[in-house]
Formats: structure tokens, C-alpha cells, sequence
């Protein structure tokens, strides 16, 4: 009796497909990690290509895979948003954290004088006044008063401007309060030295404030 021997035939695995998985898998690790998911979506592109090839070969039954060339193709799909969107997020981020940055030092150069006086500071100033007292010596001052808006102790300097009718500035004064407490108020005066060649002028000034930086 003659023994039959029937050969079986092994496709062989779809390179392509194995290599598209590999890929995804290592892009999809990478995709969240900033800077690197730039090298993770050139992994996902690379390995959609590997398992769209490996795709087609196992539909036409060439090779087998098929299920790791779809695997390949997510994987590699996912990677890939997962990195735009990882991107997006950390931009946001960036962003936000530099308008932040942006806006301290703004506060502290005396560039968003408009704004701290808008939103975290009030000051109040009061009416010029020249003394003459004993020996003909005048004493000057402008009185100020500083009130902290903020939930937090804060320090300001503030930067007052005389100026004449004609909007010429004439002389400035700065005065600091430092640590002022959250919703607190101090009285401080600016303006108590002058030169006597400008006090005449100064009786007539209007003043204003020119800047106010926060710390």
C-alpha cells in the first residue's frame, strides 16, 4: 500500500508587514515625549508605508500577515495623531507660559504701568505744597497713597512726572513701597527734595505717573 505524502506549503510572513509593526510599536512609545515624537512621526509615516505593502501582499496570498499589516497600519495611524496632538499641546503650553514670562518683566520694567494701575494697584495723589519755614527753608512734598489690590504683598516702584501747561516735563520723583500687604494702603511723599530753581514751576505742575513697576 502506497503511503501519500502531502506537502503543505508555508506562505512565507510578509517582511513588510513585520517591519510596519516594529515601527509602530516603537513610534507609538515615542509619540508622547517632546522632541523625540518628531523622530516618532518619521516612524509612523515609514511604518504605515512598510504595512500598507505588507497589506496588499497578504490580500493577494502571497505571503502571510496579514492581521500584523493592520496591526501596522493603527499602530502607525495612532502614532501619529498622538504626535500632532502631543505637539499642539506642548506649544500651548509654551506659549502660555512665555506670554506669562513676557508679561513679569513688562511689570517690571514699568512697560504695563496701564495695566498694574488698572488691575493691582491704586495710586492716589494729593496736592503739592512748598512751606516756607524758619530760616527760608522750604519743605516740599506731594503727598501719594498706595493701595495694593492684589491677594498678595507686593512691592512697587512708582515713578511721578511734573510737568508744566505746556506738557514739558519739568522734574520726576520716584518713591517704592516695599511689601505692601494684600488690600493695604500706605501714605507716602514724593517730591520732599527740589531744586530751588524749579520750585516756582513746581507750584503751577500738573503731575502724573509715568510708569510703576511691580515686583
Amino acid at each position: 500500500m502506497e503511503e501519500v505524502t502531502k506537502q503543505v506549503t508555508v506562505k512565507k510572513l510578509s517582511t513588510a508587514a513585520l517591519v510596519g509593526l516594529i515601527l509602530g510599536i516603537i513610534a507609538l512609545l515615542l509619540s508622547a515625549i517632546p522632541i523625540i515624537n518628531n523622530f516618532a512621526a518619521f516612524l509612523a509615516v515609514i511604518g504605515l508605508v512598510f504595512g500598507i505593502v505588507g497589506l496588499v501582499g497578504t490580500t493577494k496570498s502571497k505571503r502571510r500577515g496579514k492581521g500584523m499589516a493592520i496591526a501596522a497600519i493603527i499602530l502607525s495611524v495612532l502614532a501619529f495623531i498622538i504626535v500632532i496632538a502631543s505637539q499642539s499641546f506642548y506649544s500651548s503650553v509654551l506659549d502660555g507660559a512665555s506670554k506669562e514670562a513676557n508679561k513679569s518683566l513688562d511689570k517690571m520694567s514699568g512697560d504695563a504701568t496701564a495695566d498694574i494701575l488698572g488691575k493691582d494697584v491704586d495710586v492716589t495723589l494729593g496736592t503739592f505744597s512748598a512751606v516756607e519755614g524758619e530760616y527760608g527753608i522750604v519743605t516740599t512734598k506731594l503727598p501719594v497713597k498706595v493701595t495694593n489690590k492684589l491677594g498678595e504683598a507686593k512691592s512697587y516702584y512708582i515713578k511721578v512726572e511734573a510737568v508744566d501747561a505746556a506738557g514739558n516735563r519739568i522734574v520726576d520723583d520716584t518713591i517704592s513701597v516695599d511689601k505692601l500687604g494684600s488690600t493695604q494702603s500706605q501714605d507716602l511723599e514724593a517730591f520732599k527734595y527740589v531744586e530751588s530753581t524749579k520750585l516756582e514751576a513746581l507750584k503751577t505742575a500738573t503731575f502724573k505717573i509715568s510708569s510703576v513697576s511691580e515686583l
